[in-house]
């Protein structure tokens, strides 16, 4: 049985021939596996952790690419449905001048959004360490009432729950739903990943210290904050603290966020298996488990493409090792 389980959209990102330009000036699109959870369920696997996915992708040609490709990555797909009344999402990105993503779905709806609570296998979530999930399939029914249904599966077995916002305002109705939604699975999460305008939109700061802290008074043990080119900022019980991002070539930075939040959830796995509550990791730990999390992030920015570039536990610690930063936190 899987030990990390990730459930929500899978999808397939259509990356531009050109970057830096409008929308009008690209001329072709090329399709790459994707869905933050689908990635971040990747990431873990290439990391060797026994990992599930649980979605739902169309009874098409680019479903079946989907699966294959969790498949071939080692992922555990027996939670993963094929409908054949609708078609898999898909994703289409915008990559601005300064290295920015922006995103335009194709779903009326998508198979992604089609989930429904009783197709849910409770064994499977209960059996597992970690489960981890995102808001994207929060914005529409029936995905919406089988993430929460899962939630509480997962609660219930004392599984680690894991939560990525990874807000995408125009999938939602409007901001006031998409933040309602994102307060109910910040309040059962034990671990948050946010980024910096996530941040901002939840709690209504930019100051990392006192937004982080806002989040951490409204359930969750840790809060992890990606800041791109500045790094990142943790938060817990034992207190704060940031790390810079490593430099890199950066070729593509769409899932640089995922790589970041799969290494963070391997690190937690680890901490599990020695019996360790992870409300409880010093701030030396935090800043090595942040290290190993940047790492990942940076690795995937130098290459093209989410899953191709997820880097695997050795690759990440050669990196590391080659920078002379491993064991070096104070």
């Amino acid at each position: 049985m899987p030990e990390a389980i990730c459930l929500g959209e899978i999808l397939m990102d259509m990356l531009p021939d050109k970057k830096g330009v409008t929308w009008s000036e690209i001329s072709s699109f090329s399709p790459v596996p994707g869905g933050a959870p689908a990635n971040v369920c990747v990431g873990l696997a290439k990391l060797g952790v026994r990992a599930g996915f649980i979605g739902k992708v169309g009874e098409d040609p680019f479903g079946k690419l989907l699966v294959d490709a969790l498949q071939e990555n080692g992922v555990d797909v027996s939670q993963v449905k094929f409908d054949a009344g609708v078609r898999t999402t898909l994703g289409f990105v915008f990559i601005g001048r300064q290295g920015e993503n922006d995103f335009f779905f194709y779903r009326n709806p998508g198979a992604d959004t089609m989930l429904y609570p009783e197709e849910l296998d409770k064994d499977f979530i209960a059996r597992s360490k970690v489960f981890h999930f995102g808001s994207i399939s929060m914005t529409t029914e029936p995905s919406c009432s089988a993430t929460l249904r899962a939630i509480q599966f997962a609660r219930k077995h004392k599984v680690i729950v894991s939560f990525d916002p990874n807000l995408r305002p125009h999938l939602w109705k409007d901001l006031e739903e998409a933040k309602k939604k994102i307060m109910e699975g910040l309040k059962s999460a034990d671990l948050v990943k946010v980024n910096d305008a996530e941040l901002e939109f939840i709690t209504g700061t930019v100051d990392l210290v006192k937004g982080a802290n806002w989040l951490i008074q409204r359930g969750p043990k840790i809060v992890v904050i990606t800041r791109g080119e500045k790094g990142s900022f943790f938060h817990n019980k034992e207190g704060f603290g940031s790390l810079p991002a490593y430099k890199v070539k950066v070729v593509d930075t769409v899932g640089c966020g995922d790589a970041f939040t799969a290494a963070i959830i391997h690190q937690f796995l680890l901490l599990d298996k020695e019996g360790r509550d992870i409300s409880y990791v010093s701030k030396r730990e935090m800043k090595e488990i942040l290290r190993f999390a940047n790492a990942a992030g940076a690795i995937t920015a130098t290459k093209k493409g989410v899953i191709p570039s997820l880097p695997t536990r050795k690759q990440i610690e050669e990196f590391l090792d080659k920078l002379g930063k491993r064991g070096s936190a104070k």
